[in-house]
């Protein structure tokens, strides 16, 4: 959890999707296995629509839950929109249909958009930025 990025992951959950479905923060996309040279990998939000409206952290399982399930994954950072967040974005769709689920969108939050690189981001298919606005809808 970071003391900057929670809060706006939480904040994409609460108000530009209106507290629709589960928020499950830090989800582990990939479990670390050394043999085969994987890394473990979290997002920082999953929201799984069609679920009970809440928010918690991750639980053994959830790779398992996400399966055949409408998603929409959330990747933020505390800065402008940059060529990093744009590759968590595409990269975290990705992993999430690797585990079968149905990815609704992927989308970066940041505190400045760039309208060279978000003009890049939107040539991915469901790929998005959105500007955090603390306290505003």
């Amino acid at each position: 959890m970071s003391k900057h990025e929670t809060p706006m992951t939480r904040w994409y959950w609460r108000t530009m999707n209106r507290r629709q479905g589960l928020l499950i923060e830090e989800f582990p996309a990939v479990k670390r296995d050394g043999a085969k040279g994987k890394n473990k990998r979290h997002i920082d939000g999953v929201i799984v629509l069609g679920q009970k409206a809440e928010r918690r952290g991750p639980r053994k399982g959830d790779r398992e839950l996400v399966k055949g399930k409408r998603v929409i994954v959330i990747q933020s950072k505390a800065r402008r929109l940059g060529m990093s967040l744009i590759g968590q974005v595409v990269v975290s769709r990705e992993l999430l249909k690797d585990l079968k689920a149905k990815v609704a969108k992927s989308v970066g939050v940041c505190r400045e958009d760039d309208r060279i690189l978000h003009k890049v981001l939107r040539r991915f298919k469901r790929c998005e930025a959105v500007v955090y606005r603390r306290g505003k809808k």
